[in-house]
């Protein structure tokens, strides 16, 4: 992944994959690893407002989900209250596995590749959605989209939330 100025991509006649339209991070650390619904909430609405789009301008996210029974009711509660039952939500961890500090940069080039091919894949093994993960659209099985914009959101230890969006050229 390389990131640079537009000018400095057109100048050298590179193939732009995806602009970079927005970004939020903050803090809410109460607990060292359960999440809070607040922080996260503010978190996608800083983002979505940095990047200058409504809720509903947003394709797909790319959700923390690491499969934990309260991180993951959290993270959708959040989500839905923002976002309703739009954009399509994946979790791609359920591809790697939780890479920490590289989560976030592993997640950006996977929905880079979904953005350009058309298509999303779903969250591995999920055979029953939790009724409290239930207010967001869950990918359960690969299907074609074209993602204009995604979101992309991952969380750390003591309370970190960060939000990045991207935007097809």
């Amino acid at each position: 992944v390389l990131l640079e100025s537009y000018e400095s991509a057109r100048k050298r006649g590179a193939d732009i994959l995806a602009e970079v339209i927005g970004f939020s991070c903050n803090n809410n650390g109460g607990d060292l690893v359960l999440p809070n619904r607040n922080g996260i909430t503010q978190t996608i609405k800083l983002g979505l407002k940095d990047a200058a789009v409504s809720p509903d301008a947003v394709d797909f996210i790319s959700a923390h989900a690491t499969a934990t029974k309260h991180g993951d009711a959290i993270e959708a509660q959040a989500t839905g209250s923002v976002y309703g039952k739009s954009p399509m939500v994946s979790g791609l961890k359920s591809y790697t596995g939780h890479t920490m500090g590289s989560c976030g940069v592993i997640e950006s080039i996977m929905t880079l590749y979904m953005m350009q091919e058309g298509f999303i894949v779903p969250t591995l093994n999920l055979d029953n959605v939790d009724e409290k993960c239930a207010m967001i659209q869950h990918v359960r099985e690969i299907i074609e989209a074209d993602i204009r914009i995604a979101g992309i959101q991952n969380f750390a230890f003591g309370g970190v939330n960060t939000c990045l969006f991207l935007k097809k050229p």
